[in-house]
């Protein structure tokens, strides 16, 4: 609309001096080497007009003729650019399809129609050079990008990743190092800098990366305090190994303060309350988060409180830590294995019974009762029938692989099975029947026998053949 409004306001002008001459009519007489030209003063207008016109056009042919050769290089540059950036893509999707001959060929081609900008090749036929299985030469291309100040930080990521394939988490370490140094805020940088200082025991570097990460929003804060949790955990157990137990207190002190529902944070900070002679403290720790989450582990650490005391007592003591939660299946395994071991078989009996009522006679359970048949009647054909029965008894509660499902029979930071950090969680395996054992489109597990909805009915059959994860669980003794 403005653009129009401009047009039709020049054109006005141009009509008003036309008219304006045209009521001004006059005569404009030339001599010139002996001629004499008479004309009007419209005519003569007109005339300057087109003189003006024919001479810009003359000018403009005339830098068209001086400029041809140059614009004909210039067009001719930006088709081998056009051409050169083709490649280059059709190398990158060649690189993401991982046809290694083709994108070695869009490679080449784009370093030669390319050549004067070097740095957008260079990562195309580094990866292309990994897709052969040439680390060499792509170790090459990588250290040669670290020059350009545009590809530096490719450069970094290329030779990080090239590290950690080969298992060189400290060089992979120093190059993460650098590239934090070059964009800290970047997410892969603060990911990578986190694993490989926490894989290397460089645990204050790990700390701090979690920092960074929360305060970039990179990570949420309660995953930053978790895995903080975490690394601060395994600064108490590396302190606990070299002796100091001042500075393994302290950092028990800070993973409990950062994930409280940590059971092995929880349990550690108690045994290192006990270490430093502090034995109300470790004992106010164990009760405080048996209020929240009973477990086994806190139940064994409590009972070492006191080393002095008979065994009768030490189970007193733990009845009285366990009633804020008493009809809790941990608190009832608890006092079970307590009243076993001071041989309170009333007491231990009825436990096992209470826990067996809430999922069913885990395998746990199980043995247990085959242990209080051994040790309170000597029967050992009933201990025999129970430690049977506990073979194809559901499997209790175990450290479980979020990841990958393997089962460890204790607490780690890392999954030993496939390395995940953080991943092992307190809960019950999932047992899966045998390929084509059941059809349903419900299960559910009760006593080693299965519920089956079908049909709107229930039918009950028994699961007969474990699976490789029971088994597992089975070694762990669960």
């Amino acid at each position: 609309m403005k653009r129009t409004l401009i047009y039709f306001l020049k054109l006005a002008i141009v009509l008003t001096i036309v008219i304006w001459i045209a009521n001004r009519p006059g005569l404009v007489s030339v001599d010139w080497i002996g001629y004499r030209l008479e004309t009007t003063v419209g005519v003569l207008f007109l005339a300057a007009v087109a003189l003006a016109i024919s001479a810009a056009f003359l000018y403009r042919l005339w830098r068209s003729l001086i400029n041809a050769p140059a614009l004909f290089g210039q067009a001719r540059q930006d088709n081998r650019k056009k051409r050169g950036y083709k490649a280059l893509t059709h190398g990158m999707v060649a690189v993401a399809a991982g046809e290694a001959q083709t994108a070695l060929a869009m490679a080449r081609k784009a370093e030669n129609l390319l050549s004067d900008e070097p740095p957008l090749t260079m990562l195309l036929s580094a990866q292309a050079a990994q897709l052969q299985g040439n680390e060499e030469a792509a170790t090459n291309y990588f250290k040669a990008m670290l020059e350009d100040k545009e590809t530096r930080f490719l450069g970094l990521r290329g030779l990080l990743m090239q590290a950690q394939r080969r298992g060189d988490f400290t060089e992979a370490l120093e190059l993460a190092k650098q590239a934090h140094a070059l964009s800290p805020k970047t997410p892969w940088v603060q990911e990578s800098l986190f694993e490989l200082s926490e894989a290397t025991g460089q645990f204050a570097i790990a700390d701090q990366a979690l920092k960074e990460g929360a305060k970039t929003k990179n990570l949420t804060p309660a995953e930053a305090a978790r895995k903080r949790a975490v690394v601060k955990l395994q600064q108490a157990l590396k302190a606990n190994d070299q002796g100091e137990v001042q500075a393994s207190l302290s950092f028990a002190k800070e993973a409990y303060k950062l994930a409280p529902d940590l059971v092995p944070a929880v349990a550690f900070l108690a045994e290192a309350y006990n270490r430093a002679g502090r034995v109300k403290d470790a004992e106010k720790t164990l009760k405080k988060a048996w209020g929240k989450q009973p477990h086994r582990d806190l139940a064994r650490v409590f009972l070492t409180l006191w080393p002095s005391e008979s065994n009768v007592e030490r189970a007193k003591r733990l009845g009285q830590m366990v009633a804020q939660n008493k009809d809790h299946y941990e608190s009832h395994i608890a006092l079970a294995e307590a009243n076993l071991a001071a041989k309170l078989w009333g007491e231990a009996r009825r436990h096992l019974k209470q826990a067996s009522e809430q999922g069913g006679p885990s395998r746990l359970v199980c043995r247990l009762m085959g242990r209080l048949e051994q040790e309170e009647h000597g029967d050992n054909r009933a201990a025999a029938e129970w430690f049977e029965k506990s073979e194809t008894a559901l499997i209790a509660h175990n450290w479980v692989c979020q990841s990958c499902g393997a089962i460890a029979e204790s607490w780690q930071a890392h999954c030993g099975d496939c390395g995940s950090f953080d991943s092992l969680t307190w809960k019950r395996p999932a047992i899966m029947a045998e390929e084509n054992t059941i059809e349903s489109k419900e299960l559910e597990t009760v006593t080693g026998t299965a519920l089956v909805l079908e049909n709107g009915e229930k039918n009950e059959i028994v699961i007969t053949k474990p699976t490789a994860i029971e088994g597992a669980a089975r070694e762990t003794g669960a």
